[in-house]
This record gives structure tokens, sequence and C-alpha cells, in this order.
């Protein structure tokens, strides 16, 4: 055999492990989850998404964080959110190193599309279930914007 019949064989597995575990991990934790938040970069909407990440949370409701728009042509980022707004996802600009009131905006967006569940529950005699939410997003996307005093 020569090199290049060697080559063809060779399979190379370029996905990280500590990906595979991750990706392992939220798919184990959607079960429990009501709200995914995917936080991607206004700048690069598409290239900051992880593609298997919106397969998995296909039937959750969502919210996208297109952060860091202060960085980002504001006009595109409006396109962006309109597009990126539909169904049960709804698409919100920030920059999350700002203290603002967009936190606040974020949470008061969970409790809307979270609405519908709590009436039933509470038709039911289920009250103060707490909404749990999962936050999500490729490296380097700031996903940390959240504190004990947000929520």
């Amino acid at each position: 055999m020569n090199n290049k019949e060697s080559l063809h064989k060779t399979s190379i597995n370029w996905y990280p492990g500590h990906m595979a575990k991750a990706k392992r991990l939220i798919e184990d934790d959607l079960k429990l989850i009501d709200v995914v938040i995917e936080v991607i970069d206004a700048r690069i909407p598409i290239s900051s998404r992880n593609p298997d990440l919106n397969k998995m949370v296909k039937n959750k409701k969502k919210i996208i964080i297109l952060n860091k728009s202060d960085l980002a042509d504001d006009i595109q980022t409006k396109k962006w959110k309109e597009y990126l707004t539909y169904n049960d996802t709804i698409a919100i600009s920030m920059n999350s190193l700002l203290n603002n009131n967009r936190v606040n905006e974020i949470i008061n967006t969970i409790e809307k599309i979270m609405a519908e569940e709590k009436a039933k529950a509470l038709e039911k005699g289920r009250t103060g279930r707490t909404i749990r939410v999962l936050i999500i997003g490729i490296p380097n996307v700031r996903k940390i914007f959240f504190n004990k005093s947000n929520i």
C-alpha cells in the first residue's frame, strides 16, 4: 500500500473531547429545561452558532442573544433580530459588559414566553415552580451575564 492509499483510509476526528462531553451534558439537561438562551456574536451571527446546538434544542422555547451588539452595525443587527425571531424564538441584542436593563428584558421575556405553561400549571393547582433556563453558546460570545442578583 502506498502513502496515497493510506491517506484515503485514515479518518480524522477533529471534534475535541470536551465539546463531545458538553454536547452529551446538554442533551441530558435539556429534559429538565424550559427555556434555552443561545448567545451568539452580533457581528457574525451565523458563524458564531453551532448547528448541533440548534438541532438539539429544536423543541424548546428559545431566546437568542445577539451579544456584543455595540460592536456590530445597528441596521444589520436589527435585520438579524427580525430574521431570528420566529415561532417560540425571540432575538434580543445587547452588550453583556454594559450595566443596563437588558438582563431585566431577558427575564421579562422568559416570563412572557412561559406564561401559558405557568397558567396551565396554576389551573392544576401547581404553584411556585421555577422556570429552568439553559444558557449555551460557542466560546468567546460572553455567555456570563447573569448573577444571583439578576435572577
